[in-house]
């Protein structure tokens, strides 16, 4: 009898406990991978959707019914994205205290009373104040819809990270196009202030769906399998060996991306002088972002298919066409004319944008660092923040001294980049 019972504790000790062990570990993995993807894609959109509509609305109201000057509404379109450089740091903090999931749903929450309060009262300083904290709340928002990617991307094979990435490319993208055709339509039949006030009412949509989303679970690499860890670097290995871009200096992109944001600030700012000017009501500024938007995403998917010095010369092309077409605009002041001319630079500012943001994040994957990144998060936030409030107090005096400066600069940009890039051959 005595055997008997030996035999069975030896039996429940080296058996039975490691099994209960892999049970354990198994169930911990299995619900981190269990995570739900539609709440996060979901709030990009409508976050997109209502935005565009807001802030063209908003822009439009205040420089056609309040009559503020051009360096104002330059001031007022600016502050969130200056805001926005340092607001990820902010946002960081919030998010070590409080987490990914709650910090979402307080960002939401935010975002819809400082958008409802920029409609209620139109006092300049007040304004500014709503739009700093709005950039801050973005602070908090985009880098944590990031982050959750990040976390899902760790759990998921490889097949399953890139349609995640792709869905919630597609969401922000198309969020953004349809939400500036729906503008479009409300301010024709009705007014901007009416697109302001039903745009406010879409963003509440983020706060129940927000709740939707799933409270992070962290589990320590010690927890998981010896198979996992090897398969860990062996990608990390293959991530090396698909990072081709990478012979391109990282000054090539952080150049570009710059350029592209002051130019891009500037046609899109520019354009709504140019309607008032030649006394044409607000609603085709919708229309014309909506195509520079559109034509951006046409350059943005083309640019994937093109081999690594293809990229350099669509780069360095897409330049000249933008100096070209700022050039044109110095001679040619017809409303119809500009439209055209906005909505094709589109197409090279998504070129440009693609080659920039290749060259960053495979510099980013090869060197195991997010600072690539973070650095062009700061030079997009500076361009688009400082132009419009540079070109309000330049349109005060010629609004055409803008193109003329986009022009010498984009020539300045264009020896540059040759410079750079003249070890990468065909």
């Amino acid at each position: 009898m005595r055997n008997v019972l030996f035999l069975l504790l030896k039996i429940i000790r080296y058996k039975i406990v490691p099994i209960s062990k892999k049970f354990s570990k198994y169930q911990t993995k299995n619900s981190i991978s269990n995570y739900r993807v539609w709440p996060l894609f979901l709030l990009s959109f409508i976050r997109l959707f209502y935005v565009s509509i807001f802030e063209r609305a908003l822009q439009n109201y205040l420089y056609r019914v309040i009559l503020i000057s051009e360096s104002t509404l330059g001031v007022i379109s600016s502050i969130g994205s200056i805001a926005y450089i340092f607001a990820p740091i902010l946002g960081q903090f919030i998010t070590s205290k409080l987490g990914i999931r709650t910090s979402l749903i307080l960002s939401c929450v935010f975002t819809s009373i400082l958008t409802g309060a920029q409609i209620i009262y139109f006092e300049p300083w007040f304004l500014i104040m709503c739009r700093i904290l709005s950039g801050i709340s973005l602070g908090v928002f985009w880098p944590n819809c990031f982050n959750l990617l990040s976390k899902w991307q760790k759990v998921s094979n490889m097949e399953k990270s890139n349609k995640n990435f792709k869905h919630f490319n597609f969401s922000w993208n198309s969020g953004f196009l349809l939400g500036l055709l729906v503008g479009y339509t409300w301010a024709f039949v009705w007014n901007d202030y009416f697109a302001m006030i039903a745009s406010w009412g879409i963003s509440f949509l983020l706060i129940p769906v927000s709740l939707f989303l799933k409270k992070e679970i962290s589990v320590s690499l010690s927890n998981q399998e010896p198979q996992i860890q090897v398969d860990s670097t062996i990608s990390h290995i293959e991530i090396k060996e698909n990072t081709p871009m990478i012979i391109y200096p990282i000054l090539f992109s952080w150049i570009g991306i710059i350029f592209l944001a002051i130019a891009k600030a500037n046609f899109l700012f520019s354009y709504q002088i140019f309607l008032k000017a030649s006394a044409i009501t607000s609603t085709p500024t919708y229309l014309v972002q909506f195509g520079i938007q559109a034509t951006q995403l046409i350059g943005l998917t083309w640019i994937n298919s093109m081999k690594i010095y293809n990229r350099k010369i669509s780069a360095l092309t897409s330049i000249i066409f933008v100096i070209l077409f700022s050039t044109l605009i110095l001679f040619f002041d017809d409303i119809w004319f500009i439209s055209i001319i906005s909505v094709s630079t589109g197409l090279f500012f998504g070129l440009i944008h693609g080659t920039s943001m290749k060259i960053m994040l495979e510099h980013g994957t090869a060197k195991s660092t997010s600072k690539f990144s973070t650095i062009n998060e700061i030079l997009v936030g500076i361009g688009f923040g400082v132009t419009p409030i540079i070109a309000g107090y330049v349109a005060e005096i010629n609004i055409y001294f803008m193109f003329l400066f986009l022009s010498l600069l984009g020539i300045i940009v264009l020896i540059f980049l040759i410079y750079l890039s003249r070890n990468v051959k065909r």
